[in-house]
């Protein structure tokens, strides 16, 4: 109905698990290590647990979907509401066998010969029963048996049960004990953060066709969330009647008002109740509000009517002008040898730790807490930040260059301790002054020029890849993520071309045109920093950066 108006070439929020449409956050990346670990190393057992709508049956199809022919036979059971027979006539007829016995023995008899010639042929086979919290205690029972069939060596057969938290519950009766323990690998698949929520949306829109013919404001996108709590299935059930409200309304861009008439029509609230919907909307809208004040780390779609903090303008290392109190305050410039003095007298390892939390802060990240060893930069805290959804990406260049990043950033010092170079983050610039941490010598504040003199020649940007925009793009390559790289390099400036996913002459040269501006190593590739410099030009992100706050 809408998909014409809006410019889609199929409805993007469908509830249908299609693979092609798959967005793998944190969790379902880890679910799928889970799965192929388990897999691989042959371990009988996996259980995949998740709430209803997180995406379980999605991610199945989709790893079965990967799973090689010629290395792997799989089978998919979907109804598992039957009798130890049926099920296993149902696993037998998966497999392409052709056995209609009404006796177990004899079922398991031809599934045990089929799995022999197959792990002779070096096939894994691999079994999934999907809603598996609604299997009887004897079915159960009859799938331990079935992972009886195994050589001296290894297990003939790999059965993953994926079903929603009352599977765990019901692994945990005394009379499947023997079943329970035997289950080596387990994931839990979570919901999806705000962040997450957000880029979820923006891969099933691009998916399908998506051409910018609709946008959802950032409160859309956070009443969303608020309301779905980050379940992919009631993202896509209230998406999809906010465009039809949206469509019907003839707007194109998804306001936090839209969000809420579409959730008062999937709850059906009956009239006499509107005014207490009303009400509580507004709180809800009220708690955005102070969260969008606190939280620089969302960043919303493609809107032209909401400030950015970051855009092509951002040229001159004066981010932001300075405020009231940064200009009734007189910065003393410190003295170079004291200050490497100050570096020298401190703990490499918490001064490394200070800087990092600092910037994490700023992304509303969780902070480290406990240091475990050195916190090496950048081979430690490459991996902490990569933890938490960010990158870290070395910068060669002078500090002028960084800063048109706008983005928070580790400034490394030319002052080496016993084990590597101290590092500080720089968190807010203006007026030619940068907020260093930790201070130096009671100086927070520190004039760019001193700061110049006390660098190495290197800088680690922390920036958040929302738009999972690849960093190796071969000529030719043809793919979703390549759309918003050529919407960024338009940003920039530098494409003139059509917004088609394909990095094609025109992509190539605008990219090297960028990166030769930017005094960043041009090649053929695209490459993070690039990406990272990128970012600093689309003016619908609200990611932290270097103004002074």
């Amino acid at each position: 109905m809408y998909t014409k108006y809006f410019g889609f070439n199929e409805k993007p929020f469908t509830l249908t698990p299609n693979p092609r449409f798959i967005y793998l956050s944190k969790n379902h990346k880890e679910s799928f290590a889970h799965l192929l670990y388990g897999i691989n190393n042959h371990y009988g057992f996996i259980e995949l647990i998740g709430e209803v709508g997180t995406g379980k049956t999605t991610v199945l199809r989709t790893l079965l979907s990967q799973l090689d022919d010629e290395q792997y036979r799989s089978a998919l059971i979907f109804n598992p509401c039957l009798s130890g027979v049926e099920l296993l006539r149902s696993i037998n007829q998966e497999f392409g066998l052709s056995s209609k016995s009404e006796y177990a023995n004899e079922l398991l008899a031809d599934l045990n010969k089929f799995l022999l010639d197959e792990n002779s042929r070096g096939i894994t086979v691999v079994l999934v029963i999907d809603e598996a919290q609604n299997l009887r205690p004897d079915v159960l029972e009859q799938l331990r048996l079935i992972s009886n069939l195994e050589t001296e060596n290894d297990k003939l057969i790999q059965i993953i049960l994926a079903g929603q938290p009352e599977l765990e519950e019901l692994l945990a009766r005394p009379e499947l004990r023997q079943l329970n323990q035997r289950i080596a690998v387990r994931y839990r698949l979570r919901s999806m953060s705000m962040n997450e929520t957000r880029a979820y949306i923006r891969r099933r829109m691009e998916v399908a066709g998506e051409t910018g013919g609709v946008s959802f404001s950032m409160y859309a996108i956070r009443w969303i969330y608020l309301y779905t709590r980050g379940v992919p299935r009631m993202i896509n059930i209230l998406c999809d009647r906010a465009l039809l409200v949206a469509y019907g309304d003839e707007k194109r861009r998804i306001s936090s008002g839209i969000v809420t008439r579409a959730i008062k029509e999937i709850i059906n609230v009956p009239q006499r109740r509107n005014l207490k919907l009303v009400f509580s909307v507004t709180a809800a809208v009220i708690f955005i509000a102070v969260v969008s004040m606190t939280s620089s780390r969302w960043m919303p779609l493609k809107t032209a009517t909401e400030p950015s903090p970051s855009s092509a303008s951002t040229k001159s290392l004066q981010v932001a002008p300075s405020g009231p109190s940064t200009a009734r305050k007189q910065v003393i410039p410190p003295d170079m040898v004291v200050l490497e003095k100050e570096l020298l007298s401190m703990d490499l390892d918490s001064t490394h730790l200070r800087a990092l939390n600092a910037i994490l802060t700023r992304w509303n990240a969780p902070t480290v807490k406990i240091l475990d060893g050195r916190l090496t930069i950048p081979e430690m805290a490459s991996t902490l930040v990569s933890n938490r959804n960010l990158r870290l990406t070395a910068i060669k260049g002078t500090l002028r260059d960084v800063v048109k990043i706008n983005t928070p950033f580790l400034f490394e010092t030319n002052v080496a301790g016993i084990h590597g170079k101290y590092s500080l983050a720089i968190t807010s610039i203006a007026a030619e002054v940068a907020t260093v941490s930790p201070p130096l010598v009671g100086h927070s504040p520190i004039p760019i020029k001193d700061l110049e003199r006390l660098g190495s020649g290197t800088c680690y940007v922390i920036w958040s890849n929302y738009l999972q925009i690849p960093d190796n793009i071969s000529f030719g390559d043809r793919r979703y993520e390549i759309k918003a790289l050529q919407q960024l390099l338009k940003y920039a400036g530098e494409y003139k071309g059509q917004i088609d996913g394909v990095y094609g002459s025109a992509s190539l040269d605008a990219v090297r045109n960028f990166q030769k501006k930017n005094h960043i190593p041009v090649d053929n590739t695209v490459g993070s920093q690039t990406v990272a410099f990128l970012y600093s030009y689309d003016k619908s992100v609200s990611s932290p950066n270097l103004k002074a706050y």
